[in-house]
């Protein structure tokens, strides 16, 4: 796919969802908006009144796990190789539940009303690190982190919110993998012994750069 529209979801409790839509041409980011919004309602009012969606990144569990601790394949990929950032790879099982409730919420709409359209996991901090070897911190690294993911799509980034930068960064990881440059998928990592991945909105990816 050439062209279209790839959003970015970081989710949240009241008046903390992060919204970013990337359109793209012949292949090449063209423009960024991004938005925070009160409440996955109005995320989801967003997908309804979209003619079209190529793909969506979003930081939250695109897939559940059954077994110890809710750990998946990708969770432990990601706590293996990046121990630098290991506090933020956190047992699905303790993860807040605006940011899984709400995420799979988004999902599952998206899906209903874009049967086709493409999925993938993002994790906004560990991708962070790996794209500039640095730590996710907003509040003090604004400049720099609006810097590096500018650098990466060729295109001003203005986010106003931690959220909003992550709903980008997601949409990068979505854009990537639509592309066809990130295909390393972590969630076709191989189960353990005795666990399963479930999947309740349908087929999705964990797209991750090489």
């Amino acid at each position: 796919m050439l062209s279209g529209l790839v959003v970015g979801y970081d989710p949240g409790g009241n008046g903390a969802h992060g919204v970013a839509e990337l359109q793209f041409e012949n292949g090449e980011v063209s423009a960024l908006s991004t938005t925070t919004l009160e409440t996955a309602e109005d995320v989801i009012s967003i997908f309804e009144r979209l003619p079209s969606l190529a793909a969506l990144g979003a930081d939250t569990l695109t897939c559940w796990g059954t077994g110890i601790g809710a750990w998946r394949p990708a969770d432990r990929w990601l706590r293996q190789r990046y121990k630098a950032v290991l506090h933020n790879i956190i047992s699905p099982n303790a993860l807040f539940g605006s940011m899984c409730l709400n995420g799979m919420t988004v999902l599952i709409a998206a899906r209903h009303r874009f049967a086709d359209v493409l999925i993938t996991e993002t994790h906004p901090k560990v991708l962070y690190w790996q794209l500039s070897g640095k730590k996710h911190q907003y509040k003090t690294s604004k400049a720099a982190m609006d810097g590096m993911l500018a650098g990466a799509l060729g295109i001003s980034v203005a986010s106003a919110t931690e959220h909003e930068w992550d709903a980008a960064v997601s949409a990068f990881a979505a854009f990537e993998g639509i592309v066809g440059r990130w295909s390393h998928d972590l969630h076709a990592l191989p189960t353990n012994k005795g666990e399963r991945l479930i999947t309740p909105c349908g087929t999705t990816h964990y797209f991750w750069p090489e």
